[in-house]
């Protein structure tokens, strides 16, 4: 459940986390998760297909982008800018971001888009899950973009660990030397709380580490999605 605290602001929970009162009403879970997906279609993949126009860095106006919303599915006529700022403020994965009457997402885009407004990334390690069908090439070739414009890192083992995990039961992890690469003039830039993005990385910046998967948990539904 998506609902505002007087106190707090907005949560995603029965009870504000902060003092525990009910705080007001905003959107069920059903309705959380459908309009989440209309943002993250929208914002990232086909803006045109609801009429938004999108600039160069991936940014809508947020009353066309709820207007189109309410024309395209009317039972959401309801739906109003502050409903979108809430679900952008309590994401927890912090996959987008508002600005002056603006909203984006951050990564995940398969149109073209420029992010390199995005903050740096200043770490020194990142990570990348693969098969092991793929690791030989990944190790010659590197890692470079597929279905998305962008390559994502993740920014700890066990976030990399989730990810693979939609897709393979035991992934490989490769470190990427981040701080070299940075240092070496390569751009990476951090798009959410745990996810880095590149338009790619050679190899030279890439090892396999040894991990032992039975100390990461099975991911909850959602977890190692975007």
């Amino acid at each position: 459940m998506l609902a505002e605290c007087k106190r707090h602001g907005y949560f995603r929970a029965e009870l504000c986390p902060a003092c525990e009162e009910k705080g007001r009403f905003m959107m069920n879970d059903e309705e959380l998760e459908r309009i989440g997906r209309i943002m993250a279609g929208v914002l990232r993949h086909f803006p045109d297909r609801f009429g938004v126009t999108m600039d160069g860095h991936g940014w809508v106006d947020l009353n066309q982008f709820v207007g189109a919303v309410r024309q395209a599915k009317p039972h959401y006529h309801w739906l109003r800018p502050y409903h979108i700022q809430a679900i952008v403020e309590t994401d927890p994965k912090g996959r987008y971001q508002m600005d002056g009457g603006m909203v984006r997402a951050t990564y995940a885009h398969s149109v073209e888009v420029n992010l390199d407004d995005l903050p740096d990334a200043n770490t020194d390690e990142l990570y990348f899950p693969c098969s092991e069908e793929e690791l030989d090439i990944l190790l010659e070739k590197g890692l470079n973009p597929t279905d998305r414009k962008k390559i994502h890192l993740s920014g700890t083992l066990e976030k990399a660990v989730q990810a693979g995990r939609v897709k393979i039961e035991s992934p490989i992890i490769l470190a990427i030397d981040a701080g070299t690469a940075t240092k070496d003039g390569l751009k990476i830039k951090r798009a959410a709380k745990t996810v880095y993005i590149a338009d790619a990385v050679p190899s030279k910046y890439l090892k396999k580490l040894d991990v032992d998967m039975t100390q990461f948990a099975t991911p909850g539904p959602g977890e190692g999605e975007d």
